[in-house]
């Protein structure tokens, strides 16, 4: 009996009814973010609930039990109060304008023992008790904060977070999740999909019951996934949601599924393998995979042990996903993929008149007969023009002949893409009349490395369009590697996917350009480095200049790293540029971890103060300081950084902006009026740490322990007490990243 009531008793602990948990606001159930959010480093692994734009809201206590832990920071939550539930949950109200006033003398306390704004203290059980309904603090913008609101967290007795909209709360909602793209990413080393080896996006369609379908019949070679971008919706506002949950079904099996229930915060660093990070570092939409490879941890998230990568047998397949809400409501997405073999065709000239040409399509590699095609108009430069129309078709035993008006042929390239009998697509064919202005020996080709989870592709593009077949050499001192290389379009050569290890202390990709009797050969010179998780390496730029150490945690999986110098990059609005600019790459890799980079610099910058190493950030377009160690001895400057960023070293000789004070200087106050003290500042080159040694703040000559939030950039201090009539002073010191330093002195009055 005793063992069966123990059981008993933990299902009643860990899991506490919907309808017991209590909404933290009076304001309406409103959220602007949910549970389980991509943030790239991290899940978001709460509910972001709005307060109307305002702060000093009314936060209540969602359960009865009692006040386990205070916090205040800078960063992360801000301000935060956390709470034990008589049902074993944990709960964590964030970015608090202010606690209780009971807890607010419990802080100030903790602040002048510590002799610090920052405090992380815990208490017992029998201290501070809470029902539920009871007022738990006020809701503010304090921490990582873009905008007034109550970060809640609903965790398990593990202190696990758990999605508090199927754990914690059952609110209405009728709206299903809107579902905007479909990316298939081919996976293995010879895959493809609609005869590319790159990965494809496809919009979806709508039909008038709800269901989502394919544009067209997908063709796919080799083992490829699914991604999605889609996106959850709710009444009463804008915001787009994270999804709860998501199925993968192949001719009605499933293959793959994935669950946003509960998330440990040891597996928040997975959340780039989650999501495509090439198309989204490459802005092409957050795509989450439906998939998951080897190398990649399976997580809480993975609700089954299928890893979502297909390798269909040759025919036509059906594929339908599932996307659902915490509600129920449901999503579907319906559609049709050929597994075939590579294809190729040749297409020639059989008929012309002084209005149509007829050209002959026929497979030359993979012997199903060509059905239909598809042709393109690329201008006489290869600019992609518009789609021709096909005003006649004839099959003709395997071949397939096409008629089109002569007039949209006319001075333009034809790429032709062919379809065969089981839907898939074959490799495009390039056919012209066109006579080129150059030839291959005065064509200047610019190469490109792509890199992909499984492998790396060079792509070399012409600056004019010549009739010509192109090869790819690897070489270093000893090794000697030749590979042909595809036209994806008239200006366009594509190299097969290249194993990592292939391309490992390669210095040399040369480019033969061939056509006829006549070729053109070009070298280009790269340092390229085959990385490993748990293992430690180093690159190099070709100047030496720039070099890059990963550490045994950087990568979830193999891959080739590289240093690009760059001519064209962001302007370098403030400060003083002091370096050439290099890009890391690949710049889209996904990583695990952090890595070290070093910039050196010359001999005439030695004695020059305040040197750092930035790296552009896209989100805000913006040039962003790295802490940095100055080896003076070396003349090298090193950093720490998460991403494949451009780089570049920047002097930093400004200091600090005090854009505005309250009170201000010279101002006389109502008595009731000052409550606060507020100092809005900026730093436009290294910023301001979110750190205490970046501030000093006195009032009336007594040291205060103010708040920082680094998002708006704004120092608050609230008093505790009414202040008293007459004059006061405020000394204020702030000082950036590299020590440049800003005094102001506050004289005002109070009656």
């Amino acid at each position: 009996m005793k063992l069966h009531f123990t059981i008993l008793f933990f299902l009643i602990v860990d899991f506490a009814s919907p309808e017991e948990v209590l909404w933290p606001t009076t304001l309406g159930k409103y959220f602007s973010s949910n549970f389980g959010e991509n943030r790239d480093d991290h899940f978001h692994m709460g509910v972001d609930i709005k307060t109307n734009g305002k702060i000093g809201m009314e936060v209540l206590a969602v359960e009865d039990g009692y006040i386990s832990r205070l916090r205040s920071n800078y960063k992360g939550y801000g301000k935060a109060i956390y709470q034990r539930t008589n049902s074993g949950h944990e709960v964590v109200y964030g970015h608090l304008e202010a606690f209780t006033p009971v807890m607010e003398k419990v802080w100030r306390l903790q602040q002048a023992k510590r002799r610090s704004y920052i405090v992380d203290t815990q208490f017992s059980s029998r201290e501070f008790q809470v029902k539920k309904g009871d007022l738990i603090g006020f809701s503010g913008n304090t921490g990582n904060s873009f905008a007034p609101h109550i970060h809640f967290e609903y965790r398990d007795s593990k202190s696990v977070p758990l999605n508090p909209l199927t754990m914690a709360f059952e609110l209405e909602d009728q709206i299903m999740p809107v579902a905007r793209e479909l990316a298939v990413i081919p996976l293995s080393q010879n895959a493809l999909v609609n005869a590319s080896p790159l990965t494809q996006t496809f919009p979806l369609f709508r039909d008038k019951s709800g269901v989502y379908h394919f544009p067209d019949t997908i063709s796919v070679f080799g083992e490829f996934g699914f991604a999605m971008n889609v996106v959850d919706k709710r009444e009463g506002t804008n915001n787009v949601y994270q999804f709860h949950r998501a199925e993968l079904m192949v001719d009605g099996n499933l293959e793959f599924e994935l669950s946003y229930d509960r998330i440990p915060f040891n597996q928040g660093k997975f959340a780039k393998t989650m999501i495509e990070y090439d198309l989204k570092r490459k802005n092409l939409g957050e795509f989450q995979k439906l998939y998951r490879l080897p190398e990649h941890r399976k997580i809480s998230i993975h609700s089954s042990d299928k890893s979502g990568i297909l390798g269909l047998a040759p025919g036509v397949h059906s594929i339908e996903i599932r996307i659902f809400d915490a509600h129920g409501n449901k999503t579907i997405i319906k559609g049709t993929v050929a597994a075939t073999f590579p294809m190729t065709l040749e297409a020639s000239e059989i008929f012309r008149d002084d209005k149509v040409v007829t050209l002959a399509l026929s497979p030359k590699r993979g012997g199903l007969a060509i059905r239909d095609a598809v042709v393109y108009s690329f201008t006489k430069y290869g600019f992609a023009d518009k789609k021709v129309e096909i005003i006649h078709s004839e099959q003709v035993k395997k071949d397939l002949h096409i008629t089109l008006q002569l007039r949209s042929v006319k001075d333009r390239i034809l790429q032709v893409i062919g379809i065969n009998q089981l839907g898939g697509m074959v490799d495009p064919f390039h056919w012209t009349d066109i006579k080129p202005e150059i030839s291959v020996v005065d064509i200047r080709p610019d190469l490109k490395i792509s890199n992909t989870q499984r492998g790396l592709f060079f792509q070399v593009e012409l600056d004019h369009f010549v009739p010509a077949k192109a090869t790819m050499r690897l070489a270093n001192d000893n090794t000697f590697m030749s590979y042909p290389m595809n036209q994806i379009n008239p200006n366009t050569f594509l190299t097969e996917k290249l194993s990592h290890n292939i391309v490992n202390k390669m210095i040399y990709v040369d480019i033969e350009l061939q056509d006829k009797d006549l070729s053109r050969e070009t070298r280009f010179n790269y340092l390229l480095e085959h990385v490993e998780p748990g293992k430690e390496s180093f690159v190099f730029s070709n100047d030496r200049d720039c070099s890059m150490k990963t550490l045994p945690g950087t990568f979830f999986q193999n891959s080739i790293i590289w240093i690009d110098r760059v001519e064209k990059h962001a302007k370098i609005k403030d400060g003083f540029h002091m370096s050439p600019v290099y890009q890391l790459q690949p710049f889209d890799l996904a990583l695990k971890g952090s890595f070290q980079v070093g910039i050196r610099y010359v001999r005439d910058l030695v004695e020059h103060s305040n040197l750092g190493i930035y790296y552009f950030d896209p989100k805000p377009e913006k040039w962003t300081y790295a802490e940095t160690t100055n080896n003076r001895k070396k003349q090298i400057l090193t950093a720490e950084l998460e991403r494949m960023d451009a780089i570049t070293i920047i002097q930093d000789l400004d200091p600090p902006i005090v854009k505005s004070t309250y009170p201000g200087n010279g101002g006389q106050y109502h008595i009731g009026d000052v409550t606060k003290i507020v100092i809005k500042v900026d730093d436009l080159i290294s910023g301001i740490a979110p750190n205490e040694e970046s501030f000093s703040l006195k009032f009336n000559d007594d040291l205060l322990y103010p708040g920082f939030q680094p998002i708006k950039k704004v120092v608050t201090y609230n008093f505790d007490k009414r202040i008293e009539r007459g004059p006061h002073k405020i000394d204020f010191k702030v000082q950036d990243r590299m020590g440049n330093e800003s005094n102001e002195v506050i004289y005002f009055s109070v009656y």
